[in-house]
């Protein structure tokens, strides 16, 4: 064969396989390409039907939905604007960096980069407590939005026909029962001495044995409105703390079962109506920010949607 012969079929086979790898680049380009958008569809296909479940799941529609993302994934809260709307709006108004601080002209997402920072596992979670706002910003309180009668508490005897205290009351002990219901008993009917309590001994045992577990949380300070159609705390649900029997601050909880104990002490805004199993993830770990505050998960954001 002659020299240029071999010359032309070296380079004829020089441009196939230069050929071929070009192709083999551009099949490899198309494929990562086309792996990427299916990625991308998917990932968004899956918060979307996250999304689209929690508006499924809702039980009014026309209520606010709260996306609330954290180191743990995401969760939807339904907001309850017709049982607590002032508290509710308030809520929205921290959550969408639109509340007028008191003291202060700044502005900023309350809940934002804060985390849950008290977990007491299988009960609660916690988040937003203003002591630990990373601003220092301090939301004023606002009155209480609990209805007593929907939540059956008026009708629920202090004593039960055994003489045992409603288990809701948590009265553990005599200076719990001494703490919590006599010495406010005692104020509310102008008792200011041993000898006044004698001269009232039979009306004061008799108040007693007439007393329901609203009567209790009344004389403890907490005060109740009708017409509010507010729920009883179940698993999912999302309530403001009280700051001071009768008024709410900023700080959420969230219950993991159902909490009879919390019932006319907190004030239910909503419910929880995707993402229970990242709730329950960060619920399964103690947090404490004494103690353990770096375990807390962390709340990227909070958005209503």
């Amino acid at each position: 064969m002659k020299p240029h012969s071999l010359a032309v079929d070296s380079m004829r086979a020089f441009n196939t396989d230069a050929l071929n790898r070009q192709c083999s680049n551009i099949r490899q380009r198309a494929l990562i390409t086309l792996i990427t958008i299916l990625l991308v569809f998917f990932s968004n296909a899956v918060l979307y039907a996250d999304e689209a479940r929690a508006r499924t799941a809702m039980a009014d529609p026309e209520n606010p939905l709260v996306a609330v993302f954290t180191s743990k994934g995401a969760f939807y809260v339904e907001l309850y604007t017709r049982s607590a709307p002032r508290n509710v709006a308030r809520f929205i108004a921290l959550v969408s960096g639109d509340y007028d601080f008191p003291g202060t002209e700044l502005k900023s997402r309350y809940y934002d980069q804060s985390s849950f920072h008290t977990v007491v596992p299988g009960r609660t979670l916690r988040a937003g407590n203003p002591a630990l706002n990373r601003f220092g910003l301090q939301p004023a309180s606002i009155r209480a939005e609990i209805d007593g009668a929907a939540l059956g508490l008026d009708t629920r005897p202090l004593f039960s026909s055994s003489a045992a205290v409603d288990p809701s009351l948590a009265i553990a002990n005599r200076e719990d029962f001494e703490r919590e219901i006599l010495a406010p008993l005692y104020l509310v009917e102008g008792i200011k001495s041993a000898q006044a309590l004698r001269n009232q001994s039979e009306q004061m045992m008799q108040r007693l044995q007439q007393m329901s577990v609203l009567d209790v949380l009344e004389n403890l300070g907490h005060r109740y409105s009708a017409a509010l159609r507010t729920q009883p705390i179940t698993q999912g649900t999302v309530a403001l703390m009280t700051t001071t029997p009768g008024e709410t601050g900023a700080e959420l909880v969230i219950s993991l079962l159902p909490s009879p104990w919390l019932d006319g002490r907190v004030t239910p805004i909503g419910n929880v109506v995707e993402g229970m199993s990242v709730i329950g993830e960060i619920g399964s770990i103690e947090v404490n920010p004494r103690r353990n505050a770096e375990l807390g998960t962390t709340i990227y954001s909070m958005r209503i949607l």
